[in-house]
């Protein structure tokens, strides 16, 4: 679990530090025009949603494991070209599929850990995990903000695409097989922070082979016992 919790807290602050300085490079790397500043955040949205729709869709043609890996490559991709463009339209391409890709993974993830830990340590190991995202985010505004003072936003950007494609390697290894199989069932990921402007997509199952979704249901409480919270 110790290795999810450190790549989400790298990935938490690539994201927060590049959601800290949206609006500026948006304004003065991309050269979005003030005015249409509001078209460029609906690029977002617009993501968001066709992650939500088509994450389930994804998830039952490659399974859980793969499509999240998939995923990942996608936003690393999709990071690396936002951090090179220099103009609004692939900028905002490059947001949108950015987007999408954090909503099927937080989709995604919210059903593979309802399957993997235990019904009883849900809440435990979710607000964990998700404490540790919430520590980490304001870390990495805080320091894109000090880096984006010192040498510009442009380089923020860059240095944000380049730790998410280091998570991105060892999470490859980590959501392999092998991987999976070490991590044992009480290794839960939390969200990843959403984009300005995205929406979250709810999980769809698919067949319950172990590289794909399925929700289990919530143990019943045995006679006589006492269950932890």
């Amino acid at each position: 679990m110790w290795r999810v919790t450190v790549l989400t807290a790298g990935s938490n602050l690539a994201i927060a530090g590049l959601m800290a300085v949206l609006v500026l490079y948006a304004l003065d790397v991309l050269r979005v025009p003030p005015a249409g500043y509001g078209l460029f955040a609906a690029a977002a949205i617009l993501g968001g949603l066709a992650g939500a729709l088509g994450a389930g869709r994804l998830a039952g043609r490659l399974g859980t494991l793969p499509a999240l890996r998939l995923v990942l490559a996608a936003q690393t991709v999709a990071l690396v070209g936002f951090a090179l463009a220099r103009h609004p339209v692939p900028g905002g391409l490059a947001l949108a599929v950015f987007a999408a890709g954090t909503t099927v993974w937080n989709s995604l993830w919210a059903a593979y850990g309802q399957q993997r830990v235990p019904a009883r340590l849900l809440g435990r190991v979710g607000a964990a995990q998700r404490m540790v995202g919430l520590l980490t985010a304001p870390v990495g505004a805080t320091l894109a903000g000090l880096a984006g003072a010192a040498y510009g936003v442009a380089p923020v950007a860059a240095a944000a695409a380049v730790v998410f494609a280091l998570v991105t390697l060892a999470a490859w290894r980590v959501l392999g097989p092998t991987g999976a199989t070490r991590r044992g069932p009480a290794s839960r990921a939390p969200e990843q922070p959403a984009p300005a402007g995205a929406v979250r997509g709810g999980a769809a199952t698919g067949p319950s082979d172990p590289g794909r979704m399925r929700v289990r249901p919530p143990d019943l409480p045995v006679p006589g016992s006492r269950r932890d919270g």
